[in-house]
């Protein structure tokens, strides 16, 4: 049989009695600062929640490593030598062990403490979104403030501009219908002179046939006298009658320029 200083079941048991009776401690506290303080904002009791789950973790694999070790004693009991009781002794501190862990798990989960932290939570969520309400709402109505008077400012200057741009179509349309009336009176002028220039023309073209008709008859007649005079007297009247049609030809196309 094994003495307590040679068998490690015994190191095993007493650091595990050690962390339970640590953890007791803890839970306690735990208890303290969770009906006592703001679960969501106190650091204390975020530490406590956090270690107190870890020893848990740890004193939970631990008592695993015992069980299994009390399991394979109870299979193989000739490899073993144990004194009498040891090994109830062994299963009663292990379930002892095992159910102080199941009330602290079952106290972290309670639905009163879950309520309570769940409770803290959104107390402190709906202070803090109120007081960002406020300090939003304040900008918010800063923002609100410089927003409409820029509106506004925009609102005067675009009115201005428009008043603007009407007075300048105004002065525009005045100017466009004082162009229209000066074509209209240049077109009366013009459509005058036409009518001028059309008489002349005409008058032009009467006195050309006129003169037309007059040369037309001097020159039958002159035929009609050559044939009754002399060949130098013909030339010379010829050469006369010849000077007096371009001087006419002249004439007539400086008329007309």
């Amino acid at each position: 049989m094994a003495s307590p200083d040679q068998d490690p079941y015994y190191l095993a048991e007493q650091d595990i009695a050690s962390s339970v009776r640590g953890i007791m401690t803890t839970h306690e506290k735990w208890k303290q600062l969770l009906f006592n303080t703001n679960t969501y904002t106190n650091k204390e009791f975020k530490w406590y929640n956090k270690e107190i789950r870890k020893v848990l973790a740890v004193i939970e694999e631990d008592i695993g490593d015992i069980l299994e070790a009390i399991g394979t004693i109870e299979k193989f009991p000739g490899r073993y030598v144990l004194a009498p009781g040891e090994l109830e002794r062994r299963k009663s501190f292990a379930n002892d062990v095992k159910m102080k862990i199941s009330e602290i798990k079952e106290d972290l989960q309670s639905p009163r403490a879950l309520a309570k932290i769940e409770e803290d939570k959104q107390n402190e969520l709906l202070s803090s979104e109120k007081r960002n309400m406020i300090e939003r709402g304040g900008k918010f109505e800063g923002l609100r403030r410089a927003h409409d008077e820029d509106n506004r400012d925009f609102l005067r200057e675009q009115a201005g501009y428009q008043r603007e741009l009407m007075n300048r179509q105004d002065e525009g349309l005045d100017q466009m219908k004082e162009d229209v009336q000066i074509l209209g009176e240049m077109g009366k002028v013009m459509n005058s002179e036409l009518k001028i220039q059309e008489g002349l023309l005409d008058s032009l073209h009467d006195r050309a046939a006129r003169s037309s008709e007059t040369l037309g008859s001097v020159m039958r007649k002159l035929d009609r006298f050559m044939e009754n005079t002399s060949s130098k007297l013909q030339w010379t009247i010829i050469a006369i009658l010849a000077i007096i049609f371009i001087g006419l030809v002249v004439l007539t196309t400086m008329i007309k320029k």
